[in-house]
């Protein structure tokens, strides 16, 4: 009753300043009444901060004030709830599906959901949503910006196989520990080389191994088709340069097996293929790609 009634005091006392908020919306500070622990760890935290910076300096002006707006944002107009506090007239964490509990976050993060569908449609295909990666911000997160664990570990609940496969002999690794995911990839897609998942699989891996990105007078048919993944494993592989297969020229042979006459493969000379053919990535004077 008490806490009905401070809320009831605090409507009121605020109600010249909530002119600007939608209908049925009380503002942060009239949720921050009986949730006061709470707000205050919100508005000191990396989201609260963020929304403040893009808050009004004229509070009156409340129709633009997203931290205002905070609280109802992801858990609903509050109205209802600062007159008769029950978790049936609200929107709570506990007990919602995480796409439930992640339904706030698109009303300011429009662009991210956006790229989910468009860019990385498997999450989206799979159900993953916000809240399975991020952590809404009322407390301290494992790692920036909002992630429920740190980045080494944040892809591995889902992407088990590729996360052992950094555990492989060679892999992309810095010393011993993995490269982050988001060095190549990004969750929301997006639209850069760098950042976006890409089927071709080239534009990222030339972000870090320039020599090998061209153009080139002529280039090796399956890099330009298919990109570095043609022959190499992005995250893993038990053979060196991360190859897809044990030996080069099993890997040549896939693509060339009619092989001249001359090439006896039963002589070792003629299975190591790029001891002649040495500009695998492509050459600037060579069709046959023996000369880089």
């Amino acid at each position: 009753m008490r806490k009905s009634l401070l809320a009831a005091i605090a409507f009121l006392a605020a109600a010249p300043l909530l002119a600007g908020l939608p209908k049925g919306w009380v503002g942060l500070d009239t949720c921050a009444t009986c949730h006061d622990d709470t707000a205050k760890a919100f508005v000191r935290g990396p989201h609260g901060r963020a929304m403040a910076e893009r808050a009004p300096k004229n509070l009156l002006k409340l129709q633009g004030n997203v931290l205002q707006r905070a609280c109802e944002s992801c858990h609903g107009p509050g109205e209802a709830h600062a007159n008769d506090p029950s978790t049936k007239n609200i929107r709570t964490l506990k007990g919602a599906s995480t796409a439930e509990a992640s339904s706030g976050c698109v009303l300011c993060h429009a662009a991210q959901k956006a790229g989910l569908a468009m860019r990385t449609p498997g999450h989206a295909r799979a159900g993953i949503a916000c809240l399975d990666c991020h952590v809404p911000g009322h407390a301290a997160p494992a790692a920036e910006p909002l992630l429920a664990r740190p980045r080494a570990t944040l892809c591995t609940p889902c992407h088990a196989t590729e996360t052992a496969q950094f555990s492989l002999p060679y892999a992309h690794r810095n010393g011993a520990t993995p490269f982050e995911c988001t060095a190549c990839h990004s969750a929301h897609g997006g639209t850069t080389a760098r950042g976006r998942i890409i089927e071709d699989g080239q534009a990222p891996c030339v972000t870090c191994h320039t020599e090998k990105a061209g153009p080139r007078v002529y280039p090796h048919p399956p890099l330009a088709i298919e990109g570095c993944v043609a022959c190499h494993s992005p995250h893993g592989s038990p053979n060196p340069f991360q190859l897809t297969r044990a030996s080069v020229s099993q890997l040549c042979l896939e693509c060339h097996p009619d092989t001249p006459a001359f090439h006896d493969l039963s002589k070792p000379a003629f299975r190591g293929c790029v001891n002649c053919h040495a500009a695998v990535h492509g050459s600037q004077r060579d069709p046959m790609l023996l000369h880089k």
